[in-house]
């Protein structure tokens, strides 16, 4: 998330919603009572003798709305906002409706609040340090498929056919296959991006030396031994030691070692885990949530949404640690195959 401005002493913050893990974050840090300023649109009503009732105008307009309800659809990465308008820069648009509007990413916003608590300013501040993204290449002579990693969530932007078939010869010049390549992880980095490039035989090393030469002051990271192209090398690499050793302090990499000391607790019959919100939330209670890990398909369990953020918000307020899980990796799907939320415990609740 992009934080443009941050001053909690006059009550306001400005920021522009990068990614689903952003979505999580303002679900829990919006409350009713807040007021969020953004874009939207309204349809002006027809005033006209003969009008239809029906038919009105849409238009555009910059709204402030005092939040009553928020809900969040992890599932199409949306963040649902419902409020009352108490400004707007249209004069025809009545100041005493109802309004909602849909976050997603790209959204720009700007969240008012007649108090930020120390949570609310821990959130604000943690997303400033996690917008590192890492565009992800896997290729080889055949195909390439190029993702970026941003938090925990990993999208797969494109997959590009190289058109060659068996071994390279003369007649078959593999440098419009690198071209394509290079000028569509071109259009997908910033500046600050780290770009990492794997995959079996000799074709990475190709790719990384044009994305050198074309993208000059760019991270670019080469990792050897993998053996995966394609949308599945993307998938596939986010687990590998190699990528892992690039990624050291990326939040993925970070909730991976969370998961795998998860399971070690639970091969070794370690009661310091809880699973389901309800076991969560006793833990977060009694102070006993060291991590949290929670999926973001939870919904589909028919979970509580408000009691889950306010659990959340109490691990945090107790000094755990929150992470939000993609459900189409493979460390996502573990946590949903636990209710969608699993938390390592400093000490052991009762037994169940």
């Amino acid at each position: 998330m992009i934080v443009s401005s941050f001053d909690p002493r006059h009550g306001h913050c400005s920021v522009t919603i990068e990614s689903a893990d952003d979505l999580w974050t303002l679900r829990r840090l919006l409350r009713p009572g807040d007021v969020v300023v953004t874009r939207s649109s309204r349809i002006l009503k027809q005033q006209a003798e003969y009008a239809r009732p029906d038919r009105g105008e849409r238009i555009k307009i910059t709204m402030a709305l005092r939040i009553e309800e928020v809900h969040l659809d992890s599932s199409i990465d949306r963040l649902r906002v419902r409020g009352i308008i108490i400004e707007s820069s249209d004069d025809t648009v009545a100041r005493t409706g109802s309004h909602s509007v849909s976050l997603s990413p790209g959204r720009a916003l700007t969240i008012r609040k007649e108090r930020w608590t120390r949570l609310d300013t821990d959130l604000v501040e943690s997303t400033k340090g996690s917008s590192r993204r890492f565009i992800i290449v896997a290729v080889d002579r055949r195909e390439a498929g190029i993702g970026m990693l941003s938090g925990s969530h990993l999208a797969v932007l494109t997959t590009i056919e190289s058109g060659l078939g068996g071994k390279m010869s003369e007649e078959q010049s593999p440098k419009p296959f690198l071209a394509k390549v290079t000028e569509s992880v071109k259009q997908a980095s910033a500046s600050e991006d780290v770009i990492v490039v794997a995959g079996p035989g000799h074709v990475k090393n190709s790719v990384a030396n044009q994305l050198s030469a074309e993208m000059k002051g760019s991270s670019i990271q080469l990792v050897e031994g993998f053996d995966l192209a394609g949308s599945d090398g993307v998938r596939a690499l986010v687990k590998f030691s190699g990528f892992q050793d690039v990624a050291k302090d990326s939040t993925l990499v970070e909730m991976q070692k969370m998961v795998s000391e998860m399971m070690r607790r639970i091969s070794r019959n370690d009661p310091r885990i809880a699973y389901t919100l309800t076991r969560v939330r006793e833990a977060s209670l009694a102070g006993s949530v060291d991590a949290c890990a929670v999926s973001n398909d939870v919904f589909s369990t028919k979970i509580d949404e408000a009691e889950l953020v306010d659990t959340l918000n109490q691990v945090e307020e107790r000094g755990g640690k929150v992470y939000l899980a993609d459900s189409s990796l493979e460390l996502g799907k573990q946590i949903s195959s636990f209710g969608g939320i699993v938390a390592l415990l400093r000490y052991a609740l009762t037994a169940y």
